[in-house]
């Protein structure tokens, strides 16, 4: 399974509506799904409104494609508010983010991923990511989770955990520099940034139909995709693509680097699919 973690390009400090819907109809016939408003679409930085639009766009124009939405609050209360609109606008899952800079406790953790669940009849995926939230998710807690939740999102490092979890979950590696490691320790899919820029590529890679020179692309997009905190070089290239007519991102995030800049310069993006 691939699905893309969908940018927001931002034109004039808004959300560019146009670019954003170039963006999901260059997805849609080369991905299995799409994630809306997760951490790649910056969401932390985006205001309920916003977010609205952005799940309604999307669905808009693949509406046949199975569309997730990130619940990324803190605040449990504010998290089941936050899936309760993601259902009601049609949505056909949610990628839950743990709770960052506040933590929690592993019992908290629980709590807070049943709420959402007692909440909402869509599917809940469970996101471990540890550069984010500073903390990799409690074994005991996603554990007691197993009877509630299929699918887990794997950012970490860590392929021994995530070999762990595809015991239990459905895995899929949200971390492009690390997909080949991560499918052999048991993923079976992806939560993919690069897949933005070059969704055909990465399904090949995914799937083991690339040959050596894509998967050597996909690589080198991996690489420049982290060359900063994401999504600044992601944003970059779709603006080369073609695909967002800016690369604008939020405060606290800054513009694409002179060295970002310069690498995917470097890129034929006309053979980039």
């Amino acid at each position: 399974m691939l699905i893309t973690a969908l940018a927001t390009p931002f034109k004039e400090g808004k959300p560019d509506k146009y670019s954003y819907e170039r963006l999901v109809a260059f997805q849609k016939d080369a991905v299995d799904a799409l994630l809306a408003v997760g951490t790649t679409a910056e969401a932390m930085l985006l205001t309920e409104c916003e977010k609205k639009l952005l799940i309604t766009l999307a669905k808009g124009v693949a509406p046949l494609l199975p569309l997730w939405v990130g619940v990324e609050n803190a605040d449990t209360v504010r998290a089941v508010a936050q899936a309760k609109t993601a259902e009601d606008l049609g949505a056909n899952g949610v990628l839950v983010a743990p709770p960052a800079f506040v933590k929690c406790t592993p019992c908290g953790y629980v709590k807070h991923i049943s709420a959402i669940c007692d909440a909402v009849k869509l599917p809940v995926m469970l996101y471990n990511a540890p550069s984010r939230c500073g903390y990799e998710l409690n074994k005991n807690a996603v554990s007691e989770l197993a009877d509630r939740v299929r699918f887990v999102k794997d950012a970490g490092g860590d392929v021994g955990y995530t070999a762990w979890l595809s015991d239990k979950f459905f895995v899929l590696c949200g971390n492009d520099e690390r997909l080949l490691q991560m499918l052999k320790a048991g993923a079976k899919g992806a939560v993919s940034v690069v897949s933005n820029v070059a969704p055909e590529l990465v399904k090949r890679v995914l799937y083991g139909n690339a040959s050596a020179e894509q998967k050597e692309l996909f690589a080198r997009l991996a690489r420049l995709s982290m060359l900063e905190l994401n999504p600044i070089a992601t944003k970059y290239m779709l603006y080369k693509k073609g695909v967002f007519d800016s690369y604008e991102v939020r405060l606290p995030l800054s513009q694409a680097s002179e060295e970002t800049r310069r690498q995917a310069d470097e890129i034929d993006w006309e053979k980039v699919k």
